[in-house]
């Protein structure tokens, strides 16, 4: 250093004349040695390192002053030279680790341009900006779009969806400059991105998230016949701007003096001034952005899935994945956000701490296709719901199930082919009553029974209309190899196919999401399955053996059945495996008590223990429903579902006697199943698909993967095979349990369960 300068942050103390104390906001250091207290009034940034010599050549000989002051270099606590700065303005910086010459050197380098728009006011910031010794100056729109290459716009605006936004985004884009949001009104004001064109995410990207995540704004546009839920913050107050401004300020002069700004590069700052606190949320770029992407990453994309090894190296505790589940929630976490993210927000289902019961829930939004108060309210209770037996396997769970139904929402990029049914190939094109397996009956009666609020989950729709232009997604079947048609509205949340021709109801069978796409088809699989059994099982009341828990050998089954116990609760397990052979179970618990409260959960997979700890664990998700008990001791239900509190409030298992193991029959052990040969997850999915073959079943997968989302998400369609909610067509319901054995004739339709799936 030619002018070397103590950093202004530091008080000094000097102790016993060979002692500085160096004490900054935590920060203590401490040089040793008495050239070391020589030299200190000379470290003022005034001084050259050979002046400094002079001065001392009288008390101290050469070496011991260089190694003194080198000493004090090597430790990081000197600066070049002494800029014009007040000294509480250098403290900061040299606290910050930033150059101060640097600071005032950018100020007089580039000009900021604050815009605005709304009711945003552009006077706090120029003020706090030219307090920073920074040049600002309010500009009209147009100057903010054409401003040339020494300038830095800021655009303030009370709504991040405002149309202004738009132009600046394509003005920015072209001239690759980068430029800075932010909301000064509001009760959280908000502070960023920083958009760097080619580096982070821009504006569209943040439109796309913010739009998506404001539903009942999105209801009220569309009624007022508007297409962007546009919501401008009224609250303000003096200390929001104010505050806004300062932080703005300082973040200013860092990033013009350093190039990058760690806290607003492709990040939003949300101020919460009731609670004085903030919240950082990660704007993600997609790669498939119309603006700063590539749209034909999803719209050109092909449909064929291919499966390569992957080994699942994660096999223990309920899970079959590629990686632990901390290491996904570590990976996926940047996703949450109520405002940028996928994941509005993520919290445990209820704080119960019995080290039994994981659940957590994750805030999702679905598309409207409709003016339907009733598909909005479900929207906006709706929660993507995460179990375990352990708490991150039940937030890892919640997550990825939030950014499965996330993927699958419509939303016009992908590829479709728009034809009606008469017009296509039906080798290729999928009939909808392939898919949904309703009778003649319910299709006649319809009106009436989805009138009826208890059948909310098993509404009927209309008969399909081959004559009807349709999108059609191009889906790949594992089973032939070869390219298959579904309709859009079949495939995805939210189509606008629905709004004119209620063909079908959008449902989650068969969508999954894991690490890599062998392990999504596997879940996707498996779930398709377990629905399939369940059906079978459940509408046809079958008996069906109990599964022995004891055979499973595992203390976590112990430690729940205790548990259970110590709630006046039994619980057991049937295993309602089906012609497929994947190891299916059902878990159910009742309530000794008049009102039985019978909660069920299911599990399915290759691994029979994996599918039993699966159904033990969606009991456990059911439990808080039922879990609490006022003076009388009845039960205190959260759900005010119709259909769920009719079912604990009026099931008895001695009048449900399916609901209880077949005592005719042994009950099934871990061993009674072929076990898994190896773990490579392309494998099991092989396996899977021959077994579905074997029984004339074909498997059929829909990529919904996203870009940006660091997950595969995928549909797995298996035509024929029965989804849990009342279809009570044709086909495998009533053929199954004759070819199984399990009855010697097939019910009639009348004669199946009454009782709705309630879930």
């Amino acid at each position: 250093m030619e002018r070397p300068r103590l950093k202004a942050h530091f008080r000094t103390e000097v102790v016993d004349g060979s002692k500085v104390f160096l004490l900054g906001e935590g920060q203590e250091f401490l040089v040793q040695g008495a050239a070391a207290v020589h030299v200190l009034p000379y470290l003022d940034g005034r001084h050259t390192v050979a002046e400094i010599l002079q001065k001392l050549s009288g008390t101290l000989s050469l070496g011991p002053a260089l190694t003194a002051l080198r000493r004090y270099e090597v430790a990081g606590h000197l600066a070049e030279g002494r800029p014009d700065l007040p000294d509480a303005v250098l403290a900061y910086w040299d606290a910050q680790g930033v150059d101060p010459a640097r600071v005032a050197d950018a100020a007089t380098r580039t000009e900021l341009l604050v815009t605005v728009a709304g009711a945003a006011e552009a006077g706090p910031v120029v003020q706090a900006l030219g307090g920073m010794g920074l040049r600002a100056r309010e500009a009209s729109h147009a100057e903010a779009l054409a401003a040339g290459p020494d300038t830095l716009t800021v655009a303030l605006v009370d709504d991040y969806l405002d149309p202004l936004l738009e132009r600046l985004n394509r003005a920015r884009l072209a001239d690759g400059r980068p430029w800075l949001l932010a909301r000064p009104t509001g009760t959280a004001p908000w502070l960023g991105p920083l958009l760097r064109p080619g580096s982070t995410g821009c504006w569209d990207c943040i439109r796309q998230r913010i739009s998506g995540n404001r539903q009942v704004e999105r209801y009220l546009s569309g009624k007022r016949g508007e297409s962007v839920p546009y919501q401008p913050a009224t609250a303000a107050v003096p200390a929001g701007p104010a505050a806004l401004a300062q932080l703005l300020a300082v973040e200013l002069a860092k990033l013009l003096a350093t190039g990058a700004s760690e806290r607003l590069d492709g990040r939003m700052i949300s101020l919460d001034l009731p609670a004085l606190g903030t919240d950082e949320h990660l704007l993600i770029r997609q790669p498939q952005c119309p603006s700063c992407g590539d749209p034909t990453l999803i719209s050109e994309r092909s449909p064929k899935v291919t499966l390569t090894a992957s080994p699942a190296r994660h096999t223990t505790d309920g899970g079959y994945r590629v990686q632990a589940p901390q290491a996904t929630y570590d990976r996926l976490k940047k996703h949450i956000s109520p405002h940028l993210g996928a994941i509005t927000k993520l919290g445990a289902h209820e704080e119960t701490g019995n080290g039994i019961t994981f659940s957590f829930t994750a805030g999702h939004n679905f598309a409207m296709v409709n003016d339907n108060m009733d598909l909005l309210r479900r929207n906006m209770r709706g929660q993507s719901g995460g179990k375990g037996r352990s708490e991150i396997q039940a937030k890892v769970s919640a997550v990825c199930e939030a950014i499965e139904r996330y993927s699958a929402v419509w939303r016009g990029e992908e590829r479709v082919v728009h034809a009606a049914y008469q017009d296509l190939d039906p080798a290729v094109a999928l009939h909808m009553d392939e898919l949904l397996l309703f009778s003649a009956e319910q299709f006649e009666h319809r009106q009436e029974w989805n009138a009826n609020p208890l059948h909310r989950l098993h509404l009927v729709p209309d008969p399909f209309r081959t004559e009807l232009d349709l999108d059609w997604s191009t889906a790949w079947s594992l089973t032939h190899e070869t390219e298959r048609l579904v309709p859009a509205g079949y495939a995805w949340y939210g189509h606008p196919d629905m709004a004119r021709h209620f063909y079908c109801v959008s449902d989650s069978n068969g969508c999954a999401s894991g690490n890599t796409v062998e392990e999504a088809v596997l879940q996707g699989f498996c779930e398709v399955v377990e629905r399939d059994a369940v059906a079978l099982w459940w509408y046809n009341r079958l008996p069906r053996p109990a599964f022995d828990l004891d055979s499973l050998n595992d203390p976590y089954v112990a430690q729940m059945r205790a548990f259970y116990a110590s709630m006046d609760r039994e619980l057991w397990v049937l295993d309602i495996t089906s012609d497929l052979g994947v190891p299916t179970f059902a878990a159910i618990s009742r309530r000794d008590h008049e009102v039985e409260d019978v909660m069920v959960g299911f599990g399915a997979h290759p691994d029979p223990r994996i599918a039993a700890i699966r159904a033990l664990t969606e009991v456990n998700q059911f439990l808080p429903f039922v879990d609490r008990r006022d003076e009388h001791g009845a039960t205190v239900y959260r759900t005010d579902d119709l259909e769920t509190l009719a079912w604990c409030r009026e099931t008895k298992v001695a009048e449900e006697p399916w609901l209880l193991p077949d005592p005719s029959v042994r009950a099934s052990t871990v061993t009674d199943f072929a076990p898994m040969v190896g773990h490579d997850l392309a494998g099991h999915v092989a396996d899977c698909v021959a077994r579905a073959r074997a029984c004339g079943i074909e498997v059929i997968v829909l990529d919904q993967s996203r870009p940006d989302l660091d997950l595969s998400v995928v549909k797995v369609i298996a035509p024929g095979m029965r989804h849990f909610w009342r279809r009570t067509g044709p086909g495998r319901l009533y053929d199954v349990p004759v070819r199984q054995r399990w009855l010697d004739a097939p019910r009639t339709e009348a004669e199946l369960n009454p009782k709705n799936v309630f879930f």
